[in-house]
């Protein structure tokens, strides 16, 4: 008896104990974002998922796998490739699907060099075909980076040089350090924005283009299959903010124009920026 009090007893606690709370909803974006930003908006989603309860979601990689992911799932929130080529691209499969766009910042290519520049690289753009050193830059087919080195390499007629030199095309900036950090590459083009990554400013060096060449602007855009379009321009309204500001800053990526929101991107490939900030 004295037992089955006992046993009587608990089960009567342990109803009265209060269930565990649910868990309380949260609503969630997705971004796609190529290689070259997404460590400063990682950085930002962290901030943004904080300040207003809710989950990012970031898929990265390459530009074409991207938006390739992006057409076939057909879900998404966000956009932000390196260079406008992947609106470009994206709109290639589904011509309506960019909404909102803004610009947050501007990126530049780099010469990637080990430590100390060890062999004396002089940053002049006609040396990347000299032989004597061992190149590996993007693929032109894969990555805004490597459609970028492209298109500076062919400016200066030294692409097909610089092609049968190297041994392999990287398929983003990913692999690009890490080959000169191992010693697999003396030389490679990189957005400088890698550079400020994790560590890599301790295991590699940077060279200025000589000549100087074009920046590239970076623009985010909500697209239209995203289920909470509210807090996607919230997101995008906050890439603007001081806080995200001195993230992109602190990796490489400085706004040197008003964040100004624009309705719609060009749909070629050589997007062109005037000072008003509209794409034309």
């Amino acid at each position: 008896m004295l037992v089955l009090s006992m046993l009587l007893a608990a089960c009567v606690d342990s109803q009265s104990e209060p269930a565990d709370p649910a868990p309380a909803y949260q609503p969630e974006l997705i971004i796609y974002c190529e290689n070259g930003v997404v460590a400063p908006i990682y950085e930002i989603s962290q901030f943004f998922e904080a300040r207003y309860n809710c989950k990012v979601t970031i898929q990265n990689g390459n530009v074409r796998n991207l938006t390739s992911m992006i057409h076939l799932s057909n879900k998404g929130d966000l956009f932000i490739p390196d260079t406008n080529y992947g609106f470009s691209l994206l709109r290639h499969l589904q011509p309506d699907i960019i909404r909102d766009s803004l610009y947050i910042g501007t990126n530049r290519l780099v010469y990637i060099v080990p430590k100390s520049n060890p062999e004396k690289f002089d940053g002049q753009i006609e040396s990347v075909s000299q032989r004597q050193f061992a190149v590996i830059i993007a693929n032109p087919e894969t990555s805004s980076l490597g459609l970028k080195t492209k298109e500076i390499l062919k400016n200066r007629a030294i692409y097909a040089e610089v092609i049968n030199n190297i041994m392999t095309l990287s398929v983003d900036s990913r692999g690009l350090i890490r080959s000169i950090d191992n010693g697999e590459a003396t030389l490679a083009i990189d957005w400088l924005s890698s550079y400020y990554y994790n560590s890599n400013r301790e295991r590699v060096d940077t060279i200025h283009f000589l000549p100087p060449i074009p920046e590239s602007d970076i623009y985010a855009s909500v697209l239209n299959t995203s289920e909470k379009p509210g807090l996607a321009q919230t997101f995008l309204a906050v890439l603007s903010s001081p806080v995200a500001v001195d993230i992109f800053k602190a990796h490489g990526i400085k706004k040197k124009r008003s964040g100004l929101i624009i309705t719609s991107l060009s749909s070629t490939q050589n997007d062109t920026i005037n000072e008003d900030n509209r794409i034309r």
